[in-house]
Parts: C-alpha cells; structure tokens; sequence
C-alpha cells in the first residue's frame, strides 16, 4: 500500500530503496582464502629468492677462484 501526496506522487517510507548493496561483491571465506595463497606465495617466493641469492654468491666465489667458498659452519654444543 503506497500513498500518494497531492500531487500524486509517491510518498518515500522511512526505509531506504534496496539497490543491491548490502550484499559483498566476494564472500569472507574466499576472502580469507586469496589472502592465506597470497600470504603463502609471497612466504615462499621470499624464501626461494634468499636461496637463488646464496646459490649466486657461492657460483661467484667457485668462479673467481677463491678458497673457502662454503658457507661458515657454526660449531655444535657438545
């Protein structure tokens, strides 16, 4: 049941017209799962990273002839 001013047009109720937007675009479960992969590539592509860095330093040291290219062992307690 809708009334009418005057003029007859339509006299806007109290509550706001639905447009759509109380819905979200994307699910807070698939939300929450890109962002665990997103966090879990840049983990992985951080470590891969330092380890092509070491691999690189160690492949200049063997081509530039020097002694004692491996890496420093700490020594064990014993």
């Amino acid at each position: 049941m809708s009334t009418k001013d005057e003029g007859g047009a339509p006299v806007p109720s109290g509550k706001p017209p639905n447009r759509g937007y109380d819905e979200r675009p994307i699910p807070d479960t698939l939300l929450a799962i890109f962002l665990g992969v997103l966090a879990t590539v840049l983990v992985l592509g951080y470590l891969f990273l330092n380890k092509l860095v070491a691999i690189s330093q160690e492949d200049d040291c063997i081509l530039g002839h020097r002694a004692n290219c491996a890496a420093p062992q700490s020594p064990s307690a014993r």
